[in-house]
């Protein structure tokens, strides 16, 4: 489960990553993502439209069951917390959803 605070530490390593490693060494990126078939590349201007997205996105709290396959129920939570005590005991877990920034577009 991904909180508002994980959402900040994620977008300032995102801002480190474009100031201050080379984002298209996909070298880099396989060690620091710890996967060897990662081959990426990023380019500044890709990491700075995810930062603004994820800035933005608005989190919501969802009950699965414990595999995380179906949700179990059909609301979605506003904190974390309501979430939890939707949870059917041991047998569900609180996932995140990150959804866009709700635009009234016509």
């Amino acid at each position: 489960m991904l909180t508002r605070q994980e959402i900040l530490l994620i977008s300032a390593a995102l801002q480190f990553w474009a100031e201050e490693m080379n984002p298209e060494d996909t070298h880099l990126l396989k060690i620091y993502s710890g996967h060897e078939t990662a081959d990426q590349i990023w380019k500044s201007d890709d990491i700075q439209r995810l930062r603004t997205q994820l800035s933005s996105a608005s989190l919501k709290y969802a009950v699965a069951n414990a595999r995380g396959t179906e949700l179990l129920t059909t609301e979605l939570f506003s904190a974390p917390e309501a979430a939890d005590q939707a949870r059917p005991g041991e047998s569900g877990q609180v996932g995140t959803l990150v959804l866009p920034e709700f635009t009234n577009k016509v």
